[in-house]
């Protein structure tokens, strides 16, 4: 079935936050601008036992965004669209389905407990907690998408995220080893609210409830200075990510799922710039899963800071 066979992986595919960081907060007054492009390619999903199994080629285009501001030296007010908006995407085989469309928001304000500006002090480790509410704004009409498919126009198979509330918070803590390397211990818990959504496949209105999703990451981080306001870095995150079963009005779809990632990735810093500006590229790969597509990602974050 369509939906199983694509949709459902697509989404967990593009599931991983892209702005998952660590405890650090922002100096008071600093405004940070995060825009960020990737491509998330596969041709294999895993399976309800985890195992590889070949489907239709799919490549998603994806285009990220987030404004945050230091309130002050330990707060951080933000607003974050990751994975944002699917700009394009293709299945090898099938012209007729359309993959683009918007992903929900997240507000938030991240608390810096622990740290060197933090509520309390410590040069050898920093936590920040960040509660937060998703925003759904995602738009899906799935009676038009259903004349759609039968009229044989392009059509898109569903919503591309789950146009539902969802509360929660991130945690983040970080283990100086040395002032230029730590490790990041993240965790990222959510709940989504039961919503009333309109589906193509039996042009009705259906009672979804996404239950809860919760991630966790452990990156290892290493800093250096290249040069007169340059710095490098370089990372190694492993992601672990599952999702509740979805449960449609009260059936449940047996759609829980799990994976695992990695993401190395390095960045460059110009610290002097007029306008100071950070690169990151990273490359994350499924490693295993369930229910989920065997996805590639490459993504550079471009960060810019301004000062009011």
């Amino acid at each position: 079935m369509l939906k199983k066979a694509l949709v459902l992986p697509l989404l967990a595919g593009l599931a991983i936050p892209a702005l998952a960081d660590d405890a650090k907060v922002l100096p008071n007054g600093v405004l940070r601008t995060t825009l960020v492009p990737s491509l998330t390619t596969f041709d294999e999903n895993f399976d309800a036992d985890g195992e590889r199994q070949d489907t239709d080629s799919v490549s998603v285009n994806t285009l990220s965004l987030a404004l945050e501001y230091g309130v002050n030296d330990w707060i951080t007010a933000g607003l974050q669209w990751a994975p944002g908006y699917i700009i394009s995407g293709e299945v090898d085989g099938n012209d007729s389905i359309v993959l683009s469309g918007a992903n929900d928001l997240f507000l938030g304000a991240k608390f810096q407990t622990l740290g060197t500006n933090g509520y309390s002090r410590s040069d050898t480790m920093r936590f920040a907690v960040t509660p937060g509410i998703k925003i759904p704004i995602s738009q899906y009409d799935g009676d038009e998408q259903l004349q759609n498919a039968l009229g044989g126009d392009d059509f898109k198979p569903s919503r591309t995220d789950r146009g539902a509330w969802g509360i929660g918070a991130r945690f983040s803590f970080d283990y100086l080893i040395t002032p230029d390397f730590y490790i990041n211990f993240y965790n990222q818990s959510s709940f989504f609210l039961e919503t009333d959504q309109d589906y193509a496949y039996n042009n009705s209105d259906v009672t979804v409830q996404y239950g809860s999703e919760a991630i966790f990451e452990i990156e290892p981080n290493y800093t250096t200075t290249a040069g007169n306001g340059v710095q490098l870095s370089f990372g190694l995150p492993g992601t672990y990510s599952m999702t509740g079963e979805t449960e449609i009005d009260g059936s449940g779809q047996d759609d829980a799922s799990y994976s695992l990632e990695v993401e190395p990735n390095m960045s460059v810093f110009f610290t002097q710039w007029a306008l100071p500006t950070q690169f990151k590229l990273g490359y994350s790969t499924t490693l295993a899963g369930e229910n989920t597509s065997a996805a590639n990602t490459i993504s550079l974050q471009v960060k810019n800071f301004l000062r009011f």
